[in-house]
């Protein structure tokens, strides 16, 4: 199931991932929560990935990955304009890919 897709943004790049507006927080697991941290497997198209730990928050009312992050963008080289996709798999686990 597809959660959303995003081009990234220079703020995506340097501080935190904000999350579209229409994303549904019910699509990650955060159970009442205000502040969650889960794993995503991340991965450029059809490559082999890494999995890390990612801290969500919800923050007036705008969803955005903090910690784990950055992490992320530094090793797969990201830059503003490359999208990214965050789909929940089949089997409860969460995968990003990227398009460059």
């Amino acid at each position: 199931m597809e959660i959303f897709i995003k081009k990234l943004t220079p703020v995506d790049i340097k501080r935190h991932l904000e999350l579209p507006t229409d994303t549904k927080r019910e699509a990650l697991p955060f159970q009442g929560a205000r502040d969650i941290e889960f794993p995503i497997m991340f991965g450029m198209e059809e490559q082999a990935g890494m999995e890390v730990d990612v801290h969500c928050s919800c923050r007036s009312g705008r969803l955005a990955f903090t910690k784990g992050w950055i992490r992320i963008v530094q090793h797969l080289g990201l830059n503003a304009g490359d999208v990214v996709t965050l789909c929940r798999e089949d089997q409860g686990g969460y995968k990003m890919t990227v398009k460059k």
